[in-house]
């Protein structure tokens, strides 16, 4: 399976918090992505900075199964939620937009969310691959943009998994690092010292 991920290049749009901008926060959020979709055996391929009309030319070149901008939203710095775009209401854009929005819409923090037709973005009209727009919440709100800048890895694995689900490929978690017997004595031999007194 290939996945093309566009993350936002809009390095002007500003956040309400954290002194940060759509730009920056889309690529960590893609980045995760990415990592969480090729730990679980899917190709990606990840275009950053180009524009949209490069992004699409190599997402066709790449034979991806599905191109999955990657954008936080702005309307009157009170509405909140995850919103997805697609190009029609019967393809496999649909499909993958639920998938996703099975996934990312019950962590965001707002509660305007919906999945919508809309042919006329230039990344649902042009690839040749089925599209899932992705505005994952609302960065004008102060509440949605320190969500979005607190939870960049986490939402990144929800859109992974969602993908993951469209793709029937099984999504594989992080490894988590158990303690070993090694650190566990070096913490036990730090307390004791420490509760001897000894400096």
């Amino acid at each position: 399976a290939k996945v093309f991920l566009s993350p936002s290049n809009q390095y002007d749009n500003v956040y309400a918090y954290g002194n940060t901008t759509e730009g920056v926060q889309c690529g960590k959020i893609a980045d995760a992505c990415k990592i969480a979709l090729e730990r679980s055996g899917v190709d990606v391929m990840l275009m950053h900075d180009e524009s949209m009309q490069t992004k699409c030319a190599e997402s066709n070149k790449f034979d991806a199964d599905l191109h999955v901008p990657i954008h936080t939203n702005a309307f009157n710095g009170v509405v909140m939620g995850t919103r997805m775009f697609c190009y029609n209401s019967t393809g496999k854009g649909m499909a993958a937009c639920k998938a996703i929005f099975s996934e990312l819409a019950p962590i965001s923090p707002g509660k305007s969310e919906n999945i919508q037709v809309n042919a006329d973005l230039y990344e649902v009209r042009v690839p040749a691959a089925p599209t899932a727009y992705i505005e994952c919440e609302f960065h004008d709100t102060k509440a949605g943009a320190k969500w979005i800048v607190e939870n960049t890895e986490k939402i990144g694995e929800a859109i992974a998994k969602g993908i993951c689900k469209y793709l029937g490929v099984k999504y594989a978690a992080p490894a988590t690092v158990e303690p070993t017997a090694d650190t566990c004595s070096v913490t036990l031999r730090v307390l004791s010292k420490g509760m001897s007194g000894d400096d």
